[in-house]
């Protein structure tokens, strides 16, 4: 079987997690994400398994695999994880004597800089729209993996990534979020980046772990709304897909 083939299926899968297609609860059909990427059924399998192993998916016997459906105990500790494995990250790549390129990191700054430039005339306590919410996810998404890259250890990018993946899943995005907190989020990213390029590392560590921490704490609070929502043997991305617009996509940052 290519392996090529099957990070096709993954890659795409991956991606329809981020961006909220697929979520907690979700059922992944086989036939369908093989009509998809243009692939047979046998890659998409072994993708599904891949993803089963990293704990992303469930699978139940009967039905297929569905996307975890993560308990509130099981979303804090994805949390935990960024908070201990990439704030160090990027102590480690503040500490470099010489520090790959980090323009990607900086790329991705830019463009938010231009997201904030774009739009005058909305008022800071104005709540950003949705298509504006989706690319800031992206970009924040773009930033923190250039930062860990750059960083160099491909298992603690592998573990972030499945926990976001995690995360993502859950439909509890941080809301409201208004443009002053999106003026705040770049920011923090740009401060974070000057801070490692001038190698005070000690501060970066603490810069991020601030920035993870907000994420959490915000992210824990709506998944204790929708909790509260819940009729029997609803998760909380079950709520959030009942209410429609408000909790439409998920968390980040």
């Amino acid at each position: 079987m290519s392996k090529g083939l099957r990070n096709v299926v993954y890659d795409h899968l991956c991606e329809q997690l981020l961006r909220g297609d697929l979520r907690a609860g979700n059922r992944v059909c086989e036939l369908t994400v093989a009509k998809e990427t243009g692939v047979s059924r046998s890659p998409v399998r072994e993708a599904i398994g891949q993803l089963r192993s990293e704990g992303v998916l469930d699978h139940v016997a009967g039905y297929g695999a569905f996307v975890k459906s993560p308990t509130r105990e099981e979303l804090d500790e994805a949390f935990q994880v960024r908070e201990w494995l990439e704030c160090e990250a990027i102590h480690a790549l503040a500490s470099m004597k010489i520090r790959p390129s980090l323009e990607l990191a900086r790329s991705g700054c830019d463009k938010m800089l231009e997201m904030l430039k774009a739009d005058q005339t909305s008022e800071g306590s104005d709540e950003i729209t949705a298509s504006a919410y989706d690319l800031l996810e992206r970009l924040d998404r773009d930033f923190h993996a250039a930062m860990l890259h750059a960083a160099g250890n491909r298992r603690v990018v592998k573990i972030i990534n499945d926990n976001r993946l995690l995360i993502h899943a859950t439909a509890c995005r941080p809301s409201p979020l208004t443009h002053d907190k999106l003026s705040e989020i770049f920011s923090d990213h740009d401060v974070i980046l000057r801070t490692v390029e001038r190698g005070e590392a000690d501060r970066a560590r603490d810069l991020m772990l601030d920035h993870v921490r907000w994420a959490h704490t915000e992210t824990m609070r709506v998944y204790d709304e929708l909790a509260a929502l819940a009729e029997e043997d609803e998760h909380p991305a079950d709520v959030a897909r009942r209410i429609g617009v408000g909790y439409r996509k998920r968390a980040s940052m």
